[in-house]
Order: structure tokens, then sequence, then C-alpha cells
């Protein structure tokens, strides 16, 4: 097949979901408004000519177009059902599968009625809507989408997989790996580490960065967890996987999320789970079996679930085998990414 795929190149979760159809020997190109370097498949960075997102997006229809007919696609590929959707619905090629990545149904959708134009346009108009949670299926469904499959965006267990065995530690080690944005709220994890420390000794790391990192750092430092908390950036895979695998606990502090790849890959790990109360997170995590659910937006509950965690040895192993098991079932990359696949297929013969 011939994809032509719409979607931000600086993001991972494109340069993945690109790469993968070229790995598989389709013909690819990579459409984007956004920096392309490092991408796995060819790629053209388009020009904005208008100074707001929406009018600039809508300012390169004409190249897009151009490159549209140049290349040819069988499929058109969308990622992001917003600005990226809205190009690909207009490019002049059928059939269009859009991608909701969460935020754009989530939180777009409800903040603006120009984003609910926008994205209902292309769930009307969409030959298939992918989704990665059932929250999000029933979302599009409700807003227009005609044709639904639920695919995750899975983890790859050469890479993020159990060790031996779990590491055994009288210090042990406190996890996120979600990036310093506003919605993953990892300062909740900074108020609540002080809360923990009190009653157990701990070291603390985040593995993400953002435009918060500066002000958690000093908010850390104000709280004096100078050498129990440490920021280490973005980490490659392999070095992430090597972090979880020696941490005791994984939190996840998002106000809100579909389903979180991070997650995925702790539970392979076979770090134990505490992660706030979102739908997405229920469909992984059974609150007291293979993990622990807090509210959001509350320290105090946050510093018990860890602390019940890190005192409960007998559920931190059965939450490893469990977690083990689902991953296996139902949260591989390349599982899920064959049933896209074939999706593809079959509107490309359609």
């Amino acid at each position: 097949m011939r994809i032509l795929v719409f979607g931000d190149g600086s993001l991972g979760h494109t340069k993945r979901w690109a790469g993968y159809f070229l790995e598989r020997r389709h013909d690819v190109l990579l459409l984007s408004f956004e920096s392309v370097e490092g991408s796995p498949v060819p790629a053209r960075r388009l020009a904005a000519r208008m100074p707001t997102k929406l009018l600039g997006f809508l300012s390169a229809l004409p190249a897009i177009r151009a490159e549209t007919r140049r290349f040819g696609p069988d499929v058109v590929s969308a990622l992001y059902l917003g600005g990226y959707g809205l190009v690909a619905s207009l490019c002049g090629a059928r059939p269009l599968a859009a991608t909701s990545l969460g935020s754009d149904l989530l939180v777009d959708y409800p903040s603006s009625i120009l984003h609910r134009l926008q994205i209902r346009r292309v769930l009307r108009r969409a030959d298939l809507v992918i989704t990665d949670a059932d929250v999000l299926s029933e979302f599009a469904a409700r807003a227009g989408a005609r044709n639904v499959l639920k695919a995750y965006m899975g983890i790859d267990e050469r890479i993020f997989h159990h060790a031996a065995a779990p590491r055994q530690s009288e210090r042990p080690l406190i996890v996120s790996t979600r990036n310093l944005h506003p919605v993953y709220d990892v300062g909740l994890l900074v108020e609540a580490a002080p809360m923990i420390l009190e009653r157990r000794d701990a070291s603390f790391v985040v593995c993400g960065d953002g435009p918060e990192r500066e002000r958690l750092k000093k908010r850390a430092a104000a709280l004096g967890l100078a050498g129990r908390f440490a920021f280490a950036g973005r980490l490659d895979p392999e070095a992430l996987a090597g972090v979880l695998r020696e941490a005791a606990v994984y939190v996840s502090t998002s106000r809100s999320d579909s389903t979180s790849v991070s997650l995925l890959e702790a539970m392979a790990c076979g770090v134990f789970p505490v992660v706030t109360d979102l739908p997405a997170n229920r469909e992984w995590i059974a609150d007291g079996a293979n993990g622990i659910i807090v509210p959001r937006r509350d320290p105090r509950a946050l510093a018990e679930a860890v602390l019940s965690a890190l005192g409960n040895d007998a559920l931190r192993a059965a939450a490893r085998e469990r977690n083990a098991v689902i991953i296996a079932e139902r949260g591989l990359w390349r599982d899920n990414m064959e049933r896209v696949e074939e999706a593809f297929a079959r509107l490309a013969g359609s």
C-alpha cells in the first residue's frame, strides 16, 4: 500500500506509527508542520503561511494537495483529529483513517466550538476512526464516527520486559515516566514525596521533560528533597526500560489520558502501578489487584497508596505476574498494529 501520513513529525508516536508501515514494506510519506528530523520514513515539512495554527494549516492546503497528487495514496492516515485530521480530510484523497490521540477528544473537543466543528467534520468524513481506549471509542461514536477500531499504542516486548527477578532494596525507587506538562501533573508526586519520606526511606526519579521542569525542580528543592528526587529528562527506550526494572512503584498523576503507553511499559517491566482515577486507566488496572487507583490532585491519597504498595510485597509480586499476562494478551505494539494494517488493507481494497 501507499500510505500518506499526516502528523507531528517531532513526536515519538508519529515516528513509530509511520515507521511500522515502512518496516512492513509499504510506501510511506509523512507530511508535518513540525520538524521531521530523525523521521524513519520519507517526510516533508509543510510551511504555514498564516499566523494562527488553524489558518496556518489551511494556508498550506495547495501544497498539501499537490503532495497528495504526486504521492497517490491508497490510504490517508491522520494522527490527531483536530488540525492534522482536518487537513487530511481536505487533502483531496480517500479513504481517510483518522486516529485519536486522546487529548483531541478529551481536552480540545469540550474546550471550544471551533474545535468541536473541526473534529466533528473529521469524524463524519473518516472512513475509519482509530482509538486506544473505550472512553474514546464511545466519545467518537457519539460525535459522528461511523466505523471505529480500538487498537492500543502498545509496547515493544523486546525492550520492555521483566527482569529475571524483582530488585530488592532498602531504599525503593519510585518512578514517573510522564512528560512535564500541566496535564500530567507531576507536581502531585513532588508534593507527595515528603509525606512518603516521613514514614519510609525511598528515592524518586522522573524520566521525562517539558516546560514544567524548572518549576518542579525548584519546588522539590524547597521541600528539602535534594538527594532523594531526581529529574533524569527523556531517556531512550532501552535506558527507560532499565530504570523501570529497577523501580518498585510506578506513578502516573495525569489529569486526563487515553491508554498511556508509559503505563503499559511499566506493567511490562514488572513495576507496581499507582495511577489516577481515569476511565482509560481502569481498562488496565483493577484497584487493589494489579495496581492502585487514586483520586486526581490529592497528594495525601497518592502518598498513602505508594506507602501501601511498598509495604505489601505479596501484592506487588501478584501484580507483576498478572500485568505480564495482561500486556501479552492485549498490550503489544506489533499485535495491535497488525490489526490496524489489516483495516488499512480493507480500506484500500474497497
